[in-house]
C-alpha cells in the first residue's frame, strides 16, 4: 500500500477495475521477458565508529585491523561475523549461531567472497532486526578503514562492496537485451542436471529439437517423476533416440566420477536443486545445508568430473531470490547466491568456457519456486515466466554462449523476469526484494498525471495495474516513471520526446506494510 506526504492512502486496484476510473482495465495476454544486467551502483555511506564484537579468524586482515584500533568509547553496537573467500562447511550453522548470539544487536557479515548475505537479510527481514553485509576485496589499508566504518551501516537491500581504493558500491541493475541465437547444436552433447524436473525435462526436449543430444542427470527415476515429466521423456525419445538418462546422486562425488567418466559435453545446463521454506517457516542449519548441497555441491561435482576439453558453455539456473531479502525463503536464497558465486569462480579459472547464471523470476507451470511463492507473487503483482517462453529463451541463451566468439561481451549473470506489454507501457511489477527495478507508463498529453503517478507507483511496488487508453490530446506524450528506492517509490514525469530530460513533475510515496 502507498501513502504520499499528504497522507493520501492509495486504494489497491481490485477486480480488474480502477477506483479512479469507471472503465475496466485493459488485460493484454502477451507476455515477454525482460533482462537486467548487474551494474555497480556507487554509494557514499557515512562511516560510523562502532562498538564491535567480532567472530572470525584471528589472522584475517579486518580482524587484525580492528584489534589494532582504539576501541570506541561510544557509538552503535554491532556483532561482526568474518568469513573468508569460500562458503565454509557448516556455514549455515555458523551464521545462524552468530545471528542468535547477536540478540538485539545488529549483526554484520564481512566476507572476501564467501557470501551469505542473502540468508542474513532474509532472517533480519523476517524478524525486523538490523543486519548488514560487507564484501571486502583487496584488503588494502584504505579498504580496511572503510569496511571498519560500515560495521553498523543501516540494513540495505544488497551487500556493500568495498574496493581497494576505499570506494563503496552496491548492486544495481540496468536493462539489457537477452542474449540469444537461433539454436543449431548439430549433434552436440548437452548435459542437463535436474533432468527429471519440470524445467530440465522441457529444456531437454527443446535442445533435442535444436539438434542437441541431451544427457539428463537426476537422482530420481522415471517412475518417481510426475506424469508431465514422463510425457516429456516420451517426446524426448522420439525426437532424439540418442538421448540418455543417468540416475545418480550428484552429491556423491565417487558415484558421479564412475557415471560421468569419459563424458565430453559441449555444454552444461544446471537445473538441479531443491526448495524448502514458506511464510513463517524457519529452517535449521541441516536443512539449509541440504539446500546448498542440492544446488551448489551438485554443480561443483559435475564441473570437477566432466572433461573440460570440449566444454564451451555452462548455463546455471538461479533465482532472483539471491538478491534482496526473502523471509521464509532465506535458505533457498542462500543456495542461489552461492550457485552464482560458484559459477563465477569456475568462469574465472576456465576462460575458454562461457558461463552465465540466469537468475529467473517465478515460472508459471514449472520450476521449484512456484510451489512456495505463487501466492506471494500474485500479491506482489509479479508476472510469471511462461514455460514455453522461458525454455525458448534459455535455449537461445545457451546457443549464444556456445557460439560466442572470444571478444563478444556476454553477461556472466542476468536477472530475467516477465512483463506484460500493454497499450500504454510494459508492466512487470517489481521483482520482489530487488530495488531499482522500475515501472513506466506513457500518458497522453493532457492526461491526469496525479492518477498516473499513483498507478505507476503501485505498479513499481508490485501491483501491476493498467490504465485504459485515453484519447491523446495535443502535444507530445508524457512518460511517468516510478523507481523503488529504500522504503519509498519516487515518481517523475518527463516529456515523451525527451525521456532523459528534466523532470516536469515529481512525487514520492512511502511503502507501508500491508493492512495499514
Amino acid at each position: 500500500m502507498l501513502q504520499d506526504h499528504d497522507r493520501y492512502i492509495f486504494m489497491k486496484l481490485l477486480s480488474g477495475r480502477c477506483p479512479m476510473s469507471p472503465e475496466p482495465l485493459s488485460r493484454p495476454s502477451r507476455i515477454a521477458l525482460r533482462a537486467l544486467r548487474p551494474a555497480p551502483a556507487p554509494v557514499r555511506p557515512t562511516p560510523r565508529a562502532t562498538r564491535w564484537r567480532v567472530t572470525g579468524p584471528a589472522d584475517h586482515p579486518l580482524v587484525r585491523h580492528l584489534r589494532r584500533q582504539p576501541y570506541p568509547a561510544a557509538g552503535p553496537e554491532a556483532d561482526v561475523l568474518v568469513l573468508g573467500g569460500r562458503w565454509p562447511a557448516g556455514g549455515a550453522g555458523v551464521l545462524l549461531d552468530a545471528y542468535q548470539r547477536a540478540a538485539g544487536r545488529q549483526l554484520t557479515l564481512v566476507h572476501d567472497g564467501a557470501g551469505g548475505g542473502s540468508l542474513l537479510r532474509g532472517l533480519g527481514a523476517g524478524d525486523g532486526r538490523p543486519v548488514g553485509t560487507v564484501a571486502l576485496g583487496d584488503p588494502t589499508p584504505a579498504a580496511l578503514r572503510r569496511a571498519a566504518g560500515l560495521l553498523a551501516a543501516p540494513s540495505a537491500a544488497d551487500e556493500l562492496t568495498v574496493a581497494a581504493d576505499g570506494t563503496v558500491h552496491t548492486l544495481g541493475w540496468r536493462a539489457a537485451p537477452l542474449p540469444g541465437r537461433a539454436p543449431r547444436f548439430a549433434g552436440a552433447t548437452v548435459l542437463v542436471t535436474g533432468g527429471l524436473g519440470g524445467l530440465g525435462s522441457r529444456l531437454a526436449v527443446a535442445l533435442a529439437a535444436a539438434g542437441a543430444v541431451p544427457v539428463l542427470l537426476d537422482v530420481r527415476t522415471p517412475d518417481d517423476a510426475p506424469p508431465d515429466v514422463r510425457r516429456m521423456l516420451t517426446l524426448l525419445r522420439r525426437r532424439c533416440p540418442r538421448a540418455r538418462l543417468l540416475t545418480l546422486d550428484l552429491t556423491d562425488p565417487a558415484a558421479a566420477r564412475a557415471a560421468l567418466a569419459g563424458l565430453r559435453p559441449t555444454a552444461i545446463v544446471h537445473c538441479a536443486g531443491r526448495i524448502a521454506g514458506g511464510t513463517g517457516v524457519r529452517l535449521g542449519p541441516a536443512e539449509v545445508d541440504a539446500l546448498v548441497a542440492a544446488k551448489v555441491a551438485t554443480l561443483e561435482t559435475v564441473l570437477a568430473t566432466v572433461r573440460a576439453k570440449r566444454l564451451r558453455a555452462v548455463l546455471t539456473f538461479g533465482s532472483l531470490t539471491a538478491h534482496g531479502a526473502h523471509p521464509g525463503l532465506a535458505g533457498y536464497a542462500l543456495a542461489n547466491e552461492l550457485l552464482h558465486r560458484a559459477t563465477a569462480r569456475y568462469a574465472a579459472t576456465h576462460p575458454g568456457v562461457r558461463c552465465c547464471t540466469a537468475e529467473w523470476s517465478l515460472w508459471s507451470g514449472a520450476g521449484m519456486a512456484r510451489q512456495v511463492a505463487r501466492v506471494a507473487a500474485r500479491h506482489l503483482g509479479m508476472v510469471p515466466v511462461p514455460v514455453a517462453t522461458g525454455v525458448a529463451a534459455a535455449t537461445r541463451l545457451l546457443a549464444a554462449l556456445v557460439d560466442a566468439p572470444p571478444d563478444e561481451d556476454l553477461p556472466d549473470s542476468l536477472l530475467v523476469c516477465s512483463e506484460r506489454p500493454g497499450t500504454q507501457g510494459a508492466w512487470s511489477g517489481r521483482p520482489e526484494g530487488v530495488p531499482g527495478v522500475d515501472a513506466a507508463l506513457v500518458v497522453p498529453a493532457g492526461g491526469d498525471l496525479d492518477m498516473a503517478m499513483r498507478a505507476v507507483a503501485e505498479a513499481a511496488a508490485g501491483g501491476a495495474a493498467l490504465i485504459p487508453d485515453g484519447t491523446a490530446g495535443p502535444g507530445a506524450p508524457l512518460l511517468v516513471r516510478a523507481t523503488v528506492t529504500g522504503d519509498g517509490v519516487d515518481c517523475v514525469v518527463r516529456s515523451g520526446a525527451d525521456p532523459d530530460g528534466p523532470a516536469l513533475r515529481s512525487s514520492r510515496y512511502r511503502l507501508l506494510p500491508a493492512g495499514t
